[in-house]
This record gives C-alpha cells, structure tokens and sequence, in this order.
C-alpha cells in the first residue's frame, strides 16, 4: 500500500511514541488464535470449536458488498495517487449467453519480458531465456485472474487439463491458439466460455523520493457456441509510493526507502490487484448452481459424478497430429525469420516458480513493518492419501461479532440480525480467498455455491452443524476426498495518531474425508501499515491524517488477500506441482 508522507524529520520522542501506543495495543487483537502449549512445541486447537448460544453463527445470509468489496473508487485512486484505471465493456446480450464454464486459455505478453527502470534495460538474458521469462509472466496473470475467477460462481477448467488438451493438439504457439475457432476450443475443452489475455510490459520507475510498478493487462471472455466477444477489460494498476521531502538529510533517506518498493512483493501484490478488479467486473450468472431441495424431499441431494462435460470431444480425434484447416479461422501464421518485431510467443515453456512468488521474505515483513506470522502443522498422512478433490466449508467468525473493531474495541451499533449478515459475509470473503489462491496452485476444488446449496439441502444453518457432521459423510455429500475448515481469527483496524494498520487472521484446517484424519493445520496474519514519523506539531497532525486514510475498504481486502495467499503458498501440495509441461 502506498502513502503520501509529507516532509517530517524523525525523532526518538516519535518513535518512543509510536512504539509505546501500539505494543500497548497487540493484546488487544480480536480472536486470536487459541494455542495449547505442551513443552515446547504449540499445537493449534480445533479450527472450528463448537459454538453455543450468541456464539452458534447463523450461516449462508445475504451477503454485505460482495459485488464491490475490493474495487477501487474515485477517491482511491486520488488518495494513492494512482492514475490507473479499469474499463470493461459487456455485450448488451450477455446475459443470454453467460458462460457457466469458462476455460482460461493462456495468456501472452506483448512485447518483451526483460527487467528494466525507466525503460531503460536492466539485464540482457538470453533468448531462452527471455522467452521462458515471456511465459512466466503471461502464466503469473493467467493463473490470478483464474483464481479470483474460480472464487465466484463460475466453474472453471483446471489450467493443468487446458495446457495438456492443446499440447495434445500441437498449439503451442500465440498465432495457432488465436486462429482456432472458439466453438473448436469449447467443444475440446468441456467449456461454453472462453478467456483470452494480454498482458502488456510490467513498467518500473524511479524518481529518487518516488518510484512505482504499473501492470497492464487485458481480458476477453468469448462465447464458445457463438464465438461473440460477451465480455471485454482493461485494467492499469499502479503500485506507487510518494515520499516528498525537503531536507536534504530527509530526500536521502527517502530515496532510499522509495527504491525499496521495486520487490518482487510489491509486484505481486499489482497483479493482483489488477486480475481482482477485472473479475470483479464480469457480471454474475442468474442461475443457481446447485438445486435446493425441499425439507420434506427424502432423498439426501449429493455431488454430481466428477465425469468430464458430455459434450466435450474425449475421442482418439483428440490425440490427432493437428488440427484440420476448416478448424481454423485463418491458417496459423508461420514463424518469422529475421523479423525485428517481437516474434509470437511459445507456449509451455520452462516457467519460474509461482509459489515462491507468493511469499514475503524477511526483509518485506521489516520494510512493511508487519510483525505477522504463520504456524502450518502437516501430518504424514497428507503424503499417504494424497487427496485430489476439495471442498472448503463455511468459515466461522470469531473476531468481530458484527462489529467494526479499532485498537481491540467494537465501535459499530447494529441490530443483531444486521450482525449476523456481517459476520457471515466477513467469514465468506475470507473463504473466498482461500478458494481464490487454491485454485491458482490448480488445485481442484469445488465450487462454493455448489458446496453451500448441498450443505442448505441437508439442513445445516448454524456454525454448530459444521462440527456436527463427520468428515467422511460430508465426502458423502459433497463428492470430495478431502474438507477445509477456517475461522477468522482477526480481523480490526489499529491507530496511533502517526501509525495505522489494517490487520487480518485466518486459521484453516484439511481433513480426510476418507480416515477424518488432520491433513494440515496452518494460521496467520496480514498486517496491512502505514507509518509516517514527524517532530513538528504542525508535521504531526498533517501525518495522523494521512495515516487514517489507510483505514479504508480496499486496504483491508488488499489484507484479507495477502493472509489467504500467503496461507495457500504454505500448505504442501498433494501431488507433484512442476512448472513445465513435460
């Protein structure tokens, strides 16, 4: 998160300040996690203890804001100093035709992948080189705005099966994949829509007390049956951070820090940014994705089989050498030679690693000032039974009891009913987030709204079923081998007059379907800061304003995305995640 600090010379007295105020406060912090210690090891308690009374959470409410939380307004943009933008245009018979799977295809990235700083090149890697780096970056985008998608209600093909289907198939190139027909694609792929991205040269910039990455990309989603643009975006996100200052002592220390935002994190964090407000954007479908049953039905609704789409093409036709001419819209355009311009990109390359990619190190947990930390407990059964399908269950709420929390203190007013809503739509963004960043690590999980309608079928409404329910009858209902508890730990805003910070915790639980035995066991927080040290009294009421402004809806998605992806990075995968398709 960027933050405009104007001027301010720091002091002992403000740092003594700052630190005295917010040690102060970390006792404070809502629902922390509860750890029993034996010796000196710490094991984390049951995710999801069993509520009573104004505890027991009532489940699958209306959801508060989920169609805006995490969207930038006007006044974001300003704040942040961000001359980014979003635009998307939606076909006016979209919702005739919205896709209800959609397969996203890889993306490319025009022009080159090299590194470089006010466009001047930094390093000069090899040709392999630089196009295996075109593929990593065009993967990063592709597998982010996968996952944000497959958060929604959308159902998605696995990136793994997409990449798999056009090998087989020999497109392995931008120019083949884009002369192929989309009704071709859709039938070869199961889906009715399908995703196109370009991703546009990641920009870098430093001013000496400024600096900022931009990412720039765009999406198309088409109609599989008509081959009809439905949905069209471009997205620019500037990732900024502004330090003006007037002292000379001051500028050097600010261009110091201001340099310090060109990480490999702070990139991270602008595409993701960039993919959320995209997916944000594309509208939701009007169908139900799971059908209710009544009360009185007798039969006990379950998953449908996991059998491929019926009308997908899964005949030899699909292991031909190559595709027929009449599949194409124009013959693929042959590969250049001697051509200045960037030539199309190859597909399935060596790719850098994603994971990785996820992760802070320790120099941006003391850069961003975050004292966050996260505890992952994996049992070897995890290695034994190697599930493949997942369904993450409603989480649980028991930081905020439907109330806005500063400094460890509820300060909201609601009625009860419209805290219910609000622990429920807190509880559900999180998982939300969860499924998000899974399913970037492509792994299979289950739609959310299929999950929830089968669950509503069998009579659940409270946090108290969840632990009502063993294990493997919910692999029973819902079709999986294995379940995702979660309980938000914390979620408040901090603020000490020259220091603010939007702080989120998650604890979330894997567990057998097959033996109910705990698979991982793993919590954490995000701790999204802003602090601006100043001596003069007049420096000190100009920062205790700028630093309030940190406390805001999109800061604290930014958070509640981190802490998921950050969890995500950190469980270990079931099967063998590589980063090439051999």
């Amino acid at each position: 998160m960027s933050s405009l600090r104007f001027s301010f010379k720091p002091s002992l007295p403000c740092f003594l300040l700052f630190f005295s105020l917010n040690v102060s406060l970390l006792p404070l912090k809502a629902g922390s996690l509860p750890i029993s210690q034996s010796g000196s090891s710490a094991t984390i308690q049951n995710v999801a203890s069993q509520p009573t009374g104004e505890d027991d959470q009532p489940l699958f409410l209306e959801e508060i804001g989920s169609s805006t939380h995490g969207k930038k307004h006007w006044y974001d943009y300003l704040i942040e100093a961000d001359p980014g933008s979003c635009k998307v245009k939606i076909a006016e018979d979209y919702e005739q035709n919205v896709p209800q799977k959609i397969a996203v295809l890889p993306f490319t990235v025009k022009g080159n992948a090299q590194f470089s700083i006010n466009g001047l090149k930094v390093e000069s890697p090899s040709k392999d080189d630089l196009e295996s780096w075109r593929w990593t970056l065009a993967q990063r985008a592709r597998r982010v705005f996968h996952g944000f998608l497959s958060a929604r209600e959308f159902e998605t093909v696995a990136l793994s099966t997409i990449d798999r289907i056009l090998l087989e198939k020999n497109i392995g190139t931008e120019s083949s994949l884009k002369a192929l027909k989309p009704e071709i694609l859709g039938k070869w792929l199961g889906a009715d829509g399908l995703v196109y991205g370009e991703v546009y040269p990641y920009q870098r910039f430093y001013l000496v007390m400024g600096s900022g990455i931009r990412v720039n990309l765009s999406v198309k989603i088409l109609s599989a049956k008509t081959g009809k643009v439905l949905f069209n975006g471009t997205v620019n996100r500037n990732y900024l951070d502004i330090n003006p200052r007037v002292d000379p002592i001051d500028i050097a220390i600010s261009s110091v820090l201001t340099l310090s935002t060109l990480r490999d994190i702070n990139l991270r964090r602008a595409e993701d940014e960039a993919c959320r407000e995209l997916a944000l954007r594309i509208p939701l479908s009007p169908r139900k994705a799971y059908p209710v049953q009544s009360e009185k039905e007798e039969i006990s609704p379950k998953a449908l089989p996991l059998l491929a789409n019926p009308e997908a093409n899964t005949g030899d036709d699909r292991l031909e050498d190559f595709p027929p001419e009449n599949d194409f819209t124009s013959p693929p355009r042959a590969w250049p030679v001697n051509e200045k311009k960037p030539e199309p990109q190859r597909f399935f390359l060596p790719e850098k690693p994603f994971v990785a990619h996820s992760k802070k190190k320790t120099l941006d947990y003391i850069l961003d000032m975050d004292p966050s930390h996260f505890k992952c407990t994996t049992s070897a059964f995890l290695a034994i039974e190697r599930p493949q399908k997942f369904a993450i269950l409603p989480f649980v709420d028991d930081a905020t009891q439907g109330h806005f929390v500063i400094n460890g203190v509820p300060l909201s007013l609601r009625s009860k009913e419209r805290r219910a809503q609000l622990r429920w739509t807190i509880a559900n963004r999180l998982r939300r987030g969860i499924a998000c960043y899974l399913a970037q690590r492509d792994w299979d999980i289950q739609s959310l709204d299929i999950t929830d309608n089968i669950l509503k079928a069998h009579g659940w409404k409270k946090a108290s079923d969840i632990q009502k329910t063993d294990p493997a009858t919910l692999g029973d209902w819902l079709g999986v081998d294995c379940v995702v508890y979660g309980r938000v730990s914390s979620l408040m805003s901090i603020y000490a007059l020259m220091y603010s910070a939007c702080r989120v915790g998650i604890s979330v639980k894997l567990v057998s379907t097959k033996s109910s035995k705990n698979l991982v066991e793993i919590s954490g927080s995000r701790t999204e800061s802003s602090f601006a040290p100043a001596f003069d009294p007049l420096d000190i009421a100009v920062s205790s304003v700028t630093t309030a402004l940190l406390i805001r809806d999109v800061t604290f998605r930014r958070a509640e995305d981190e802490v998921c992806r950050e969890i995500a990075a950190r469980i270990p995968s079931t099967y063998k995640e590589t980063t090439e398709i051999d």
